[in-house]
């Protein structure tokens, strides 16, 4: 199902008063906001509807929860989120003093020392592929596949992915993924997730962006696969 716009909404309801509500009657005015509401009142109540069908207030647990839904729904497509967290590493400890246990200290500084426990951070990923996006790599992305970052098209800052090959018709999304960050590991971390899902997936040419993270990302996930 597409995503109605305000436009689209004003049309419908438009047909909607004249077709059914007064069909062979007398139409209300074109101000009577009661059966004709501006734009931004559609758009109010478009926000209302969409914020009274969240699972959550944060992000995170409503994406978390459509995951579940969407593999519910299409067990056959795949789908992995790893939510953003600050993991408490209990083998790392660090002290609010650099200089506790030097020579110097005096016996009473046991005292205020404060141990406290590191975090590691866990950062956010999300990686889709549907069944038939899965189904065109594996048959089209053993010669040559396109990976292209895109920024700002969402209300985070998070850079978007889409893995693209090119078919007998024309090209197409066979994959994509949204990281927290732009590094090495986390787009090889992402890529590598998409290699597992299809273990029979070769290429022998790979083209991005002019970024070194993505080349290393990719030349790292397919060593001695792809051809110079």
């Amino acid at each position: 199902m597409g995503v109605t716009t305000v436009n689209e909404m004003r049309r419908h309801l438009n047909e909607y008063v004249r077709r059914e509500l007064f069909a062979g009657t007398e139409i209300p005015a074109p101000s009577n906001r009661r059966f004709f509401p501006t734009k931004k009142d559609i758009m109010n109540h478009m926000y209302r509807a969409t914020v009274k069908n969240r699972f959550s207030n944060c992000d995170q647990v409503n994406v978390s929860k459509l995951v579940d839904r969407w593999l519910r729904e299409n067990p056959k497509d795949k789908l992995y989120f790893r939510p953003y967290a600050d993991i408490e590493d209990p083998d790392l400890e660090s002290t609010d003093d650099e200089d506790v246990g030097s020579d110097t200290d005096n016996e009473n500084d046991d005292e205020d020392v404060k141990i406290t426990k590191k975090c590691s951070r866990q950062t956010m990923m999300f990686v889709h592929q549907t069944k038939w996006q899965g189904r065109l790599l594996n048959r089209y992305g053993n010669d040559i596949c396109l990976l292209d970052a895109t920024y700002k098209t969402t209300r985070y800052a998070l850079p978007l992915f889409f893995l693209a090959v090119r078919t007998n018709v024309d090209y197409q999304v066979v994959g994509s993924f949204a990281v927290q960050d732009e590094c090495t590991d986390t787009i090889k971390e992402a890529i590598g997730i998409l290699k597992k899902w299809n273990p029979t997936w070769k290429p022998k040419f790979f083209m991005t962006d002019c970024c070194q993270e993505e080349i290393t990302a990719i030349e790292d996930t397919f060593e001695g696969k792809l051809q110079n």
